[in-house]
């Protein structure tokens, strides 16, 4: 039986009785249903509610009980920690407790945990690191925001220190350290983000049609990284994790990604195989001469690929040589992952589905369908009809593009469980 407490209003002149506990359901973010509960302090207020663990009220009257019998109902004076005490080893890859809840349902990567770490050590800790947990406000979020807004950060960049900042927050309330998410009335700002002009077809041609030594200073590699980029949509650490054994006669083979992390797995984890025109191949195949089955993209014969910057460089310096200026490519936004929407762009204008060009690409959305994530693009001819095209000079059309426009059918592709492509293709 429950013992009960007592305090005096002086507004209202009235000794008031309650209970030392009460106990109610919560619904937490997960979607789990909780058992919380809340008492009076010495003074009579009511306290923070706080969470008992538990999913029904027997076993969490028991565990609220034993709180009461130890003194530790009402929590100890300084007990809510600060968003700084809170916040350590957030985002740190091998200690952060959420980064290991969530990683046994998702396929993180270290560099989505690094990004939110800096978001978290650049931005959002300063602002909050003295900011006891339970007094952080939707109020006191809405001044931060507005305090990014003052120091002229983008709205995207913002929301992306928002996004940082929300997802700990909504972790506080799963932990039981605030009762209410402060995040949930707050919405995130209105989109500014630049639009990317992508890079023309005609454009393109200057870059890499005629004589691509003068445009390119004769980088034949940077040459040809950003030509695979834009005649096939892979995301640069992809080009340049590409091995000289995943180089076949007609295809590539895209398994692997290169980046600051290493040689790891591909950022969706896919595995797959891409069209691409004759003389795109005979690019590879000469840089395969003397790479091997190493990094094709390598100035060490293999060993290691041609650092990014150094692709981006003379991105930058061919874009000027056919007569983009550097204040025209900044204010056009025009980079290394530019060639993914021009490749999407023109594959898309050429007469595929946008289904048909993801599967190459591998982006991933909620229209995609589960049915396109096993054709092969091997069996999109299309995708070579659009690919020669861009690489023919200007006014001239390779046969076959305008013949057939009906949707051609496609064949149900799986990798065997080795993760080597399926058939007897002959490698380069």
């Amino acid at each position: 039986m429950l013992s009960i407490m007592t305090s005096y209003s002086q507004k209202e002149g009235v000794m008031k009785v309650h209970n030392d506990f009460t106990l109610y359901f919560r619904v937490i973010p997960s979607g789990k249903k909780v058992v919380y509960f809340y008492a009076y302090d010495e003074n009579g207020k009511r306290t923070q509610g706080r969470s008992t663990g538990q999913t029904n009220k027997t076993a969490a009257r028991v565990a609220v009980n034993r709180l009461l019998k130890e003194g530790a109902l009402l929590p100890k004076k300084d007990s809510v920690p600060t968003f700084g005490e809170y916040a350590a080893n957030w985002w740190d890859w091998d200690k952060c407790e959420y980064l290991k809840k969530r990683r046994k349902r998702a396929n993180l990567t270290q560099s989505y945990s690094d990004h939110m770490k800096r978001n978290l050590d650049k931005v959002v800790l300063p602002y909050f690191k003295n900011m006891k947990m339970d007094t952080i406000t939707p109020a006191v979020i809405e001044a931060f925001l507005d305090s990014l807004i003052k120091q002229k950060y983008k709205n995207t960049t913002i929301n992306g220190y928002y996004g940082t900042f929300k997802t700990m927050m909504i972790e506080a309330v799963e932990r039981g350290i605030i009762t209410a998410d402060p995040t949930a009335k707050v919405e995130r700002l209105i989109n500014d983000r630049d639009e990317i002009k992508i890079i023309t077809p005609l454009e393109f041609k200057k870059l890499f049609v005629g004589d691509w030594s003068k445009v390119w200073e004769g980088n034949f590699i940077a040459c040809t990284v950003n030509k695979l980029a834009a005649l096939s949509g892979m995301r640069v650490s992809e080009i340049l994790g590409l091995k000289g054994s995943c180089l076949f006669d007609d295809h590539i083979y895209v398994c692997m990604q290169h980046d600051i992390y290493g040689y790891r797995p591909t950022k969706t984890k896919d595995k797959h195989n891409i069209p691409l025109p004759a003389s795109l191949i005979a690019d590879l195949k000469l840089l395969k001469e003397t790479s091997g089955d190493g990094y094709l993209f390598s100035t060490n014969g293999g060993g290691s690929p041609i650092c990014r910057k150094t692709v981006l460089m003379y991105l930058r310096k061919a874009l000027v040589n056919i007569g983009i200026a550097a204040a025209e490519i900044k204010a056009r936004n025009l980079h290394i992952h530019a060639w993914r929407h021009f490749f999407n762009t023109e594959m898309l204008k050429g007469g595929m589905t946008t289904e048909q060009a993801q599967a190459i690409t591998t982006h991933k959305s909620e229209r995609m369908t589960e049915r396109y994530t096993h054709f092969d693009p091997l069996e999109f001819a299309k995708a070579k009809e659009i690919q020669e095209a861009l690489l023919q000079p200007v006014g001239e059309m390779p046969q076959g593009l305008e013949a057939e426009k009906k949707e051609m059918p496609l064949n149900v592709f799986s990798f065997p469980a080795s993760g080597t492509p399926q058939g007897e293709r002959k490698q380069a």
